[in-house]
């Protein structure tokens, strides 16, 4: 078997991708061995009627050829599933940058709030304590000028 074939205008070869299952005509695929000089014992896939009807154009692939065709197709595939992870890498990362600024943001609020609130409470205590300062003044102020009168 050499690599081209005739071919035939009533059967025109179809072309197929990867590794074959079945020829155009339905029958399954079978492999062989090149027995040609320039392709000896080079393995291809055929269809086993077009192996005893050489006029017809049934399915012939060399089998590296088809190997070829399956690591191309997988890699394609994988640059795809890469490409697609890669994306999803991106958004999940969008997502989780926008989760911690929303938490930022949250965390402050309530930071704020509460340092507003302890402001506010130290701010109540400490005039509270300042009444009770003044009422000690006043009342001191009053001793200290009753004792003058009464000294003097």
């Amino acid at each position: 078997m050499t690599s081209s074939s005739t071919s035939s205008s009533r059967f025109p070869r179809i072309s197929t991708t990867g590794v074959p299952t079945r020829c155009w005509c339905g029958e399954g695929i079978t492999t062989f061995g090149s027995s040609t000089a320039e392709n000896r014992y080079r393995r291809f896939y055929r269809c086993e009627i077009g192996r005893d009807r050489k006029s017809e154009n049934h399915l012939f692939k060399w089998i590296d050829k088809a190997l070829i065709d399956e690591i191309r197709m997988v890699d394609a595939k994988y640059e795809k599933v890469a490409q697609g992870l890669t994306k999803l890498e991106e958004r999940v990362m969008e997502n989780v940058n926008s989760a911690i600024a929303l938490l930022e943001h949250e965390m402050s609020q309530e930071l704020k709030e509460m340092v507003n609130l302890e402001i506010g409470r130290v701010e109540n205590e400490m005039k509270q304590k300042l009444k009770i300062t003044t009422v000690v003044m006043i009342v001191v102020g009053a001793m200290v000028g009753l004792c003058t009168s009464l000294i003097v």
